[in-house]
């Protein structure tokens, strides 16, 4: 291995942290790497939007609301985060800061209706993935920088059974590309850079019982991804030898529940599962040395969003809402390139249509803290990690819809 060049007592810190950061990006909504807003529309109203599904994003979010759809549809959108994460260490007592910028992330949806009872939609989206960069932090040994730039590409059909019931479905292609560094020895950083392909799938529900009422169900399948390239440690004059690293994107399953009392308001409550525990132990494979096993051990988590609409008119609308998600890393495999917690999410909202135009714009808040005091799965990573971290992200995300 090409750690072992160096420091033979840096090698395990190594192959354990490397694949922790890959996996471990700055995470969005406090749920490891997935990044579960696709639409300025249903964020602002805390992501509850599966038992809606009426615009093109549906794609996403419930395939099976693609049957609302009378018209060709299109979407396309971009979203702004900032993760700002600090950092007071027990190790020096100093505050440190990831060095936050925000990070632009696309939507592109286009439906149509195909038929009296099918419809069908493509779209490209960024599920997962963002990045941080703690610099030469005094964890820089765990964490340095990482980045995971991840592309889903969607083909979906949905079928009406009755006026009161659709299904959804179809496949996803996604596009990895990974890069992961950290302090290898004084002034020289191990790197690792893999990329890879790989398919998934998404089935739904939508039942309207009547206009007051709707209910859906999505469930996303897991994406097993083998990041493929090299590693190597570019300051100490050591080439890039292959190497790859497996990584699991979690499957998800979401219900929703929206209730319209009448014309102008619509209360819609969302619960997504996010099988967290896909992400047990990766492999760190480095020909011609043995493969090195990575304990990641995350825990499933649940995401918690119940949002408003008021519309008092058929041009504007008026939305807000709230997130609740729980921490998905235990002490136990603690690593501040995730520095997960418990989070809170505020949003709210904007939308204006006319003349088959959709325009929205959504803004986020979010706030967590989280103290670190036990023992890590990283050895001796503990007295690099222990102490309080604090998160405030903020998140700006547009949109424009077309009919036609």
């Amino acid at each position: 291995m090409i750690l072992l060049k160096i420091r033979p007592a840096w090698a395990g810190i190594a192959v354990l942290t490397g694949a922790l950061l890959l996996a471990g990006q700055a995470k969005l909504c406090a749920n490891g790497f997935y990044i579960p807003v696709q639409d300025p529309f249903a964020t602002s109203r805390g992501n509850a939007f599966v038992a809606t599904a009426d615009r093109p994003s549906a794609i996403y979010y419930n395939p099976a609301g693609l049957t609302q759809l009378d018209a060709v549809s299109t979407h396309l959108g971009l979203y702004g985060v900032r993760l700002g994460i600090e950092a007071d260490t027990d190790i020096d007592g100093l505050r440190h800061e990831n060095d936050a910028e925000f990070i632009p992330l696309p939507q592109l949806y286009i439906a149509a209706p195909v038929g009296d009872r099918l419809a069908a939609g493509i779209g490209v989206n960024a599920p997962f993935g963002l990045r941080t960069d703690w610099g030469a932090a005094p964890f820089g040994q765990v964490a340095t920088e990482t980045e995971l730039v991840y592309l889903t590409s969607w083909g979906v059909l949905a079928y009406k059974l009755s006026e009161s019931l659709s299904v959804g479905g179809g496949i996803g292609v996604t596009h990895a590309d990974g890069t992961l560094k950290r302090l290898a020895a004084p002034g020289a950083e191990f790197v690792f850079e893999g990329d890879d392909m790989a398919t998934n799938w998404i089935a739904s529900v939508l039942w309207n019982p009547d206009e007051r009422h709707s209910f859906g169900v999505t469930y996303r399948a897991r994406t097993d991804l083998d990041l493929e390239g090299s590693a190597a440690v570019p300051a100490a004059g050591l080439p890039g030898a292959d190497a790859s690293l497996d990584l699991v994107t979690p499957d998800t399953l979401v219900v929703g529940y929206a209730y319209r009392p009448d014309d102008y308001w619509t209360i819609e409550a969302n619960v997504e599962w996010v099988n967290w525990s896909r992400l047990g132990v990766a492999t760190l494979r480095q020909a011609p040395l043995p493969d090195s096993p990575i304990p990641f051990n995350w825990e499933s988590n649940f995401m918690y969003g119940v949002g408003v609409t008021y519309a008092p008119d058929e041009t504007w609308s008026f939305n807000a809402g709230y997130i609740y998600i729980e921490n998905s890393q235990p002490d136990l495999n603690f690593n501040p390139a995730v520095a997960d917690a418990d989070r809170h999410w505020l949003s709210a909202g904007v939308n204006y249509a006319a003349d088959g135009w959709d325009i929205s714009l959504a803004y986020q808040y979010a706030f967590g803290d989280r103290t670190v005091r036990d023992r890590t799965a990283i050895p001796d990573g503990n007295d690099l990690v222990a102490g309080a971290y604090t998160s405030r992200f903020h998140g700006v995300m547009l949109s424009v819809n077309k009919s036609f």
